[in-house]
């Protein structure tokens, strides 16, 4: 399997939440959200802004891309490697184009589901490159760089959204002097749509009182794939027995929790 696994920035945050941006060259939306009609057919469009004193050449394609256990983008150059790809089904025009200095440039993207497509969600990753235009440099610095933002497809039907929380740990540590809590989620989508959990743990002793709550910032999670979480909270407790009871709304018909008993020495 050839893979390329890119750090993006914020922990993937930034990358599917914010236009893209290189040298005061802007890609936006970053996300393109279709339903497919009834023959199957969507179609949207993002816009490119060219730099504003120097022209832009530009091309565009798009990249089968997955999340490994730990939330960290993996693309694949080969298909067939992403199970659930709509990469096949894309087209985007124009694919390669010049931006003037200043403008900005409208493209096409869209597509058309195979008939028989289970209900669901696909995906895929269009990219934007700026390519060094070498004729109109005057000041010898090149626009050169790589703007991507991700597609999905939502094939309409009964799909599935199930999911739950597979295990949880937690311990009480110290960081640079402070007490606090480390904590390690896993959570499984055994759905097909894409879901994104957010939720909290609540720390209770054996009388049953409160003593604070840690929130779980939301996270997307693929169709059937398992997500770890590892975080960790400052939280000064007592030495003692405690119970940690995490619980997760990922948009199913109920919540998932997991309880833990844990102790403070």
């Amino acid at each position: 399997m050839r893979w390329y696994r890119f750090f993006l920035l914020t922990l993937m945050v930034g990358f599917f939440a914010l236009p893209g941006e290189t040298n005061s060259v802007v890609v936006t939306p970053p996300r393109l959200q279709f339903t497919a009609g009834d023959d199957g057919y969507f179609e949207g469009q993002i816009e490119v802004y060219g730099a504003k004193d120097k022209d832009t050449m530009v091309k565009t394609f798009f990249m089968d891309w997955a999340f490994d256990q730990n939330g960290t983008v993996q693309f694949f150059t080969q298909s067939g490697q992403v199970e659930r790809s709509a990469t096949a089904w894309l087209q985007i025009k124009p694919e390669e184009f010049l931006i003037p200095a200043g403008s900005k440039k409208v493209v096409t993207v869209s597509g058309r589901v195979p008939p028989g497509t289970p209900p669901g969600d696909y995906w895929s990753m269009f990219f934007v490159e700026f390519l060094p235009y070498s004729v109109l440099q005057t000041s010898g610095v090149q626009i050169s760089g790589r703007v991507g933002g991700s597609v999905t497809v939502t094939v309409p039907g009964p799909a599935l959204r199930k999911g739950h929380i597979a295990s949880f740990q937690i311990n009480a540590v110290t960081n640079k002097g402070k007490p606090g809590l480390e904590a390690n989620l896993v959570f499984v989508n055994e759905g097909d749509s894409v879901v994104e959990p957010s939720g909290y743990i609540n720390i209770l002793d054996y009388q049953n009182k409160s003593h604070g709550s840690i929130r779980i910032a939301d996270f997307k999670v693929l169709p059937k794939s398992t997500r770890e979480l590892q975080f960790t909270a400052d939280l000064s407790l007592k030495p003692g027995a405690y119970v940690a009871i995490a619980v997760l709304d990922y948009g199913g018909e109920t919540q998932t929790g997991y309880q833990k008993v844990f102790t403070v020495k």
